[in-house]
């Protein structure tokens, strides 16, 4: 008889203190919620008693089905409306670019992002398992921890120093062993049961931060390098998202690795020039893709900085990144969200896909940031305060409403940084 495996919560979610701040937000909820409805039965009304003559009617359910219509129109109307208030209204308030963000409010905005990831930190056992972690969407409580958003919450909890006794860092390194597809790697959800070099990378950086034991990294690392070979993955090598986390993750995890600088000088030759200026290059979607990409060219110029600090001939790299840095700062940027579409066929005959979304504001951000940079400070505050416009309640939201982990990371570390920059010491 077929049956299905159950999750078994081990504990329960870690409450979080209540918000205040949450009041007047839930009042304002309640009224958006039944004002239309009010609003439409007072129109109903005052259209039969004083608008509408029984005699312009031959038949009288006439006149009570137009009165109808009318009121549900100005009910729609005032639900459209008090919706688009609603919407900005709890959104976080733009960043001034003459007055950078202060103390308190980043501290209650990365406050809030800690809360928000902490309550969605769950023990679950399924089958013969102990998983411990997160999964991709923070609020869905009906995936299983996912190994991409283990890896996040494990960043989020290293990144601010969440000290909490009822997350164990060990337990959720633990578990992303654990989740490992056949053959070592790891994979998204959408993707085959094959690891790929995109989330091998996402989820090495995560544990090596939160400590793994060195034979452990040593085998992973080598597992990696394995994945990243243009024989091996021609589409995935072709990328700029697929290069630029891998090179980030073995500058970090494995400076000395041979295929670092080979990776550093494939992503920093994918790049294009602009032709009325070659000091200026900007990367696509694709490696020698000549289509303007906002967000591929800030990622590049993060992973080639980072490539730099630990590479002998780290000059060149840093060469290629300060060209990006000019590119970003004397173009009209789009900084919207943007996905990408990562689709390599299998043996099968079906293809193994995944959905890889650009936060572009917070990698601009990141990219403006880094030290040493040319002086970009306007089109750095433009940046941040993209960034911010999809804050509500100490987390970010997709454009299709979502609320992926990987976002609040992105979107948190951003603005921690930023307050950092931008914050002078008392004398």
């Amino acid at each position: 008889m077929a049956h299905t495996n159950r999750v078994q919560p081990a504990t329960p979610a870690p409450s979080v203190p209540p918000d205040p701040s949450t009041t007047p937000q839930r009042i304002r909820q309640a009224l958006i919620s039944m004002g239309p409805f009010t609003a439409a039965l007072v129109a109903y009304k005052g259209i039969l008693d004083y608008l509408l003559p029984e005699d312009w009617f031959s038949v009288s359910v006439l006149r009570y089905l137009f009165a109808g219509v009318c009121a549900l129109c100005v009910g729609l109307v005032l639900r459209l409306v008090s919706q688009r208030y609603a919407t900005d209204a709890d959104r976080t308030p733009p960043v001034d670019p003459q007055s950078p963000p202060g103390g308190p409010s980043v501290r209650r905005l990365l406050d809030g992002s800690a809360r928000g990831v902490l309550a969605e930190y769950r023990e679950v056992r399924y089958r013969e398992n102990d998983l411990t972690g997160w999964s991709q969407y923070l609020n869905d409580h009906l995936v299983l921890p996912t190994a991409v958003g283990t890896s996040y919450g494990l960043r989020m909890v290293t990144s601010f120093d969440i000290r909490d006794p009822r997350i164990r860092r060990h337990q959720v390194v633990r578990t992303l062993l654990a989740l490992q597809k056949p053959g070592g790697g790891w994979a998204a959800s959408t993707q085959r049961d094959r690891g790929r070099p995109e989330i091998t990378a996402w989820v090495l950086a995560a544990m090596f931060r939160a400590g793994v034991d060195d034979a452990t990294k040593a085998d992973l690392v080598r597992l990696l390098e394995g994945m990243l070979d243009p024989q091996e993955d021609p589409i995935g090598m072709n990328r700029t998202a697929v290069m630029t986390v891998a090179i980030s993750t073995l500058a970090e995890v494995a400076p000395t690795s041979p295929l670092l600088p080979r990776l550093a000088r494939r992503l920093t030759d994918g790049a294009h020039r602009e032709d009325h200026d070659p000091a200026l290059t900007y990367w696509s979607e694709h490696l020698n893709g000549s289509a303007k990409s906002v967000a591929h060219t800030a990622r590049s110029v993060v992973a080639l900085h980072r490539a730099a600090g630990v590479l002998a001939d780290g000059a060149i790299f840093e060469n290629a990144a300060r060209s990006g840095i000019k590119w970003l700062c004397g173009t009209d940027l789009d900084l919207r969200t943007t996905d990408e579409q990562l689709r390599r066929p299998v043996d099968d005959g079906s293809v193994d896909a995944l959905m890889i979304g650009h936060f572009t504001a917070a990698w601009v951000a990141k990219a403006l940031m880094i030290p040493g940079a040319e002086a970009c400070e306007e089109k750095l505050a433009v940046a941040v305060r993209e960034t911010l416009r999809s804050h509500e309640d100490g987390v970010w939201r997709w454009h299709d409403d979502t609320r992926p982990i990987w976002m609040t990371y992105q979107g948190a570390t951003v603005m921690r940084d930023f307050a950092l920059r931008t914050t002078t010491c008392l004398q």
